[in-house]
């Protein structure tokens, strides 16, 4: 046996583990990571954003007063046939009371025939492409057309005639993009904080100062209407991270960690404390066990003596010390294994191995269980296959085989058969002890090879002894790299003993 681990070390570490855990947990519980976004100070995004929409707007004045010209152009040359040269005309179209064919009226820029024809209600049909005005809207004065579902367009009419100018605001837009691109005042501050990006009525970036998150929603939205469309500038604030932590929940993991730690303690201290009580209650029998160990010698020399130098008719006398003697040697059994087990429980039993003659071994012990089994009418019988010496620990083997014969003689019960089989299979000794007695319970099959444990039944209820032989027998096995186990049998019940064998020597 090794010296075991003391309890209250696993409790520390249990313990402290689950109180760290618990703090641990309720740390990462209670902490809150928020990502704030703070408006940077000053107006600076505020007066670019102001310069940016009055250009757009003075560009939105030119572009007007270029179709204006361009129009008054077209009326006074009086002409279909001429190239529009101002950006954004798509088409332009004529409208006059007195055409005597109004659907040569029009001309698109790129050669193609119209597909939405302005024409006055007198000459409308009904057809698919018409745009309808009356002459009193069109044929005087000028300005712009923004008619639902119809594209953007200018008038202008000299009484006689009218022209219509059909646009596409979107190629002014590349235009107006190249203009802002060249205002060095209304550039966006490229050192401001966040990111800002300027977007056309198209929805392309042409101005910014940096690449938003990808899916970030803008914190400030700033829109420009023009006739060209919506200008956007899109404000990102920059992001801080704040971490906070929840008082209550940190307090709350704090103070049940503190409960563990305080439960583990007690513990601890009630667990050292039954330790102590039991290393002096080992150390006690240890000690007695030490002081009965030299009377029980003597004990057995002087009955031995007795039993030697008695001559004649004596029976009686013979019959009563036999008696001392059987009880004696018993006694001295209980005495072996006790100190056995406190040895072990200290850490102090060690195996001393030599060359041992096993039949003489057993012969040994069967010469002091004999008058024990003959009392019991209990027949034994022995089977030696081994006839050459082996190397093992002599007395932890003597001891093993007599706790094994010592359980046959207290459990197996009146006329029992029992049998004691060594051999040798495969380089390791082979000791089998069984009985036909009652057997041991299914329940406590694996039970009655720990300490002061016994398996109680009918026949045995009255058997004495303190619950330590087979554990010690089996740790004794261990030690010395073998095992001892107990084998299903219909009745009864059966040992087996393996144990690796050393060196050989001869008989």
């Amino acid at each position: 046996m090794r010296q075991a681990t003391p309890p209250w070390i696993g409790t520390l570490l249990v313990s402290t583990l689950a109180a760290a855990l618990v703090a641990g947990t309720g740390f990462v519980l209670s902490r809150r990571i928020e990502r704030v976004a703070e408006k940077p100070p000053g107006n600076r995004v505020d007066d670019a954003f102001r310069e940016t929409a009055r250009r757009i707007d003075a560009l939105d004045g030119m572009w007007q007063s270029a179709l204006e010209a361009e129009a008054r152009r077209l009326l006074e040359t009086n002409t279909r046939e001429v190239e529009s040269t101002v950006v954004g005309v798509v088409q332009c179209s004529w409208l006059n009371p007195g055409f005597s064919d109004p659907s040569r009226a029009h001309r698109l820029m790129d050669g193609s025939e119209p597909r939405i024809r302005p024409i006055l209600d007198r000459f409308a049909k009904g057809e698919p492409g018409e745009w309808i005005f009356s002459a009193n809207e069109v044929i005087n004065g000028s300005g712009w057309i923004e008619t639902p579902g119809h594209p953007l367009s200018w008038r202008q009419g000299n009484g006689r005639t009218s022209v219509i100018l059909q646009l596409d605001p979107q190629e002014a837009v590349g235009i107006v993009r190249s203009d802002l691109a060249r205002q060095v005042n209304v550039n966006l501050p490229n050192d401001e904080p966040g990111t800002l990006t300027w977007t056309d009525p198209g929805g392309d970036v042409f101005l910014s100062t940096g690449k938003p998150a990808p899916g970030a929603t803008p914190d400030e939205i700033l829109r420009h209407v023009s006739r060209f469309g919506d200008w956007t500038l899109r404000r990102h604030y920059p992001v801080k991270v704040v971490t906070s932590y929840r008082p209550p929940v940190l307090a709350g993991s704090f103070t049940l960690a503190a409960l563990l730690l305080a439960g583990g303690a007690a513990v601890i201290s009630w667990q050292r404390k039954a330790t102590r009580l039991a290393e002096q209650r080992v150390s006690f029998v240890n000690r007695v066990s030490h002081e009965l160990r030299t009377p029980l010698t003597n004990l057995l020399l002087n009955t031995d003596l007795a039993l030697d130098s008695l001559t004649g008719d004596h029976e009686g006398i013979r019959r009563r010390l036999g008696l001392i003697r059987e009880e004696t040697a018993r006694l001295s059994r209980i005495v072996d294994n006790v100190q056995t087990f406190a040895r072990g429980e200290r850490g102090k039993h060690e195996i001393h191995t030599a060359p041992c003659d096993v039949e003489k071994l057993a012969n040994g012990l069967w010469e002091n269980f004999a008058p024990l089994f003959a009392r019991k009418s209990i027949h034994c019988g022995f089977d030696f296959q081994l006839s050459r010496k082996v190397t093992v620990d002599q007395d932890a083997l003597s001891q093993i085989l007599s706790n094994l014969l010592s359980n046959v003689e207290k459990y197996a019960g009146e006329s029992a058969k029992a049998r004691v089989a060594i051999s040798e299979e495969a380089g390791h000794l082979v000791v089998e002890v069984e009985d036909d007695g009652p057997g041991i319970p299914a329940d406590a099959r694996t039970r009655i090879f720990l300490p002061f444990e016994r398996a109680g039944s009918r026949v045995n209820e009255g058997a004495t002894g303190t619950g330590l032989g087979l554990s010690i027998s089996r740790d004794l096995a261990r030690q010395m790299g073998g095992r001892l186990e107990l084998l299903c049998t219909s009745q009864g019940a059966k040992f087996r003993l393996v144990l690796p064998l050393g060196e050989r020597s001869g008989a």
